[in-house]
């Protein structure tokens, strides 16, 4: 897609010197003076792709009389067009530009004066918004990644950087993911990062965000299908734990007659007159997340 066409606008800065016209003493006609150039700048000095660059022209005129201008525009040292008003479609990012202004009094042109180059450079992406994968963290979490919608006038890609700080640790221009395993996190600890957009060397404005590590709930740490005892003496430590370190209480939610759990070891004990049954546990944490754990029991 070619960029939008710019029109850059000229600001004309006139300094005439007035001398009286009329005839000489011999009574001829006063030899015309060509109006003169003493500078000319292109402003902005850095200007963008998107900026509405203007000539600052500074001439005089012996005979004051009134100065207009012809003015040739370059790119890279290749004439593109004339006029007092500037269009190019295919401006970008690195372009050299200039310009030749040649003065007129009505009467006679001036010298031309070419004026020194400014280079097209990118503009400062924006971002808009920010989200962070996966939304919500634990203990057990192991890498975020932030994606971001980027404002980008410049049309390249632009990078995504971030300025993270966990903990006492502060990591700086890193990439926009991160993991999370190194720093041994806690539930309630405060994950925090700065994310920037980089476009042609130039980088937006920080987006800050905060991530919280969130309760997890309880979860079993072996996965058993069927569990062997002996029905006389049932005894079975529960294989659940908590990844935060809470303490847990646990709720018989099914089983036979005679079998107990312990609700603060989750331990199952007792007798059973059936050889094989099935047990529900809810183990639940101080914030009342809980694990409803279900398990066959072969008794001998």
């Amino acid at each position: 897609m070619k960029p939008i066409k710019y029109i850059f606008l000229i600001a004309l800065t006139l300094a005439l010197v007035h001398c009286p016209g009329g005839n000489n003493k011999n009574g001829g006609t006063e030899k015309n003076t060509p109006p003169r150039i003493t500078s000319v700048s292109i402003l902005p000095a850095t200007p963008s792709i998107q900026s509405d660059i203007m000539l600052q022209i500074l001439s005089s005129d012996k005979e004051g009389d009134p100065i207009t201008y012809q003015v040739k525009w370059f790119v890279n040292d290749q004439k593109i067009g004339e006029g007092m008003t500037f269009k190019y479609e295919d401006i970008k990012i690195g372009d050299q530009i200039s310009a030749e202004v040649t003065p007129f009094d009505g009467k006679d042109h001036g010298k031309p004066h070419r004026t020194g180059s400014v280079t097209v450079g990118g503009m400062i992406p924006r971002i808009l918004s920010l989200s962070v994968v996966p939304e919500s963290i634990f203990v057990a979490t192991d890498r975020v990644t932030v994606n971001a919608v980027v404002e980008n006038p410049n049309q390249d890609t632009a990078r995504i950087i971030c300025h993270w700080v966990v903990g006492d640790q502060t990591l700086a221009d890193t990439s926009n993911s991160i993991g999370l395993r190194q720093f041994n996190l806690k539930k309630n600890d405060v994950v925090t990062g700065s994310a920037f957009a980089w476009s042609n060397d130039l980088r937006s404005e920080p987006f800050t965000f905060e991530l919280h590590v969130a309760n997890s709930a309880p979860t079993l740490s072996a996965q058993l299908d069927t569990v062997n005892l002996s029905k006389d003496s049932i005894y079975y430590q529960l294989p659940v734990i908590d990844p935060d370190g809470d303490k847990m209480t646990y709720r018989l939610l099914e089983g036979p007659d005679g079998v107990f759990c312990d609700p603060q070891t989750g331990i199952l004990y007792g007798k059973s007159l059936e050889e094989r049954f099935s047990v529900t546990v809810r183990a639940t944490d101080p914030d009342g997340a809980y694990l409803d754990a279900h398990f066959t029991l072969a008794a001998r």
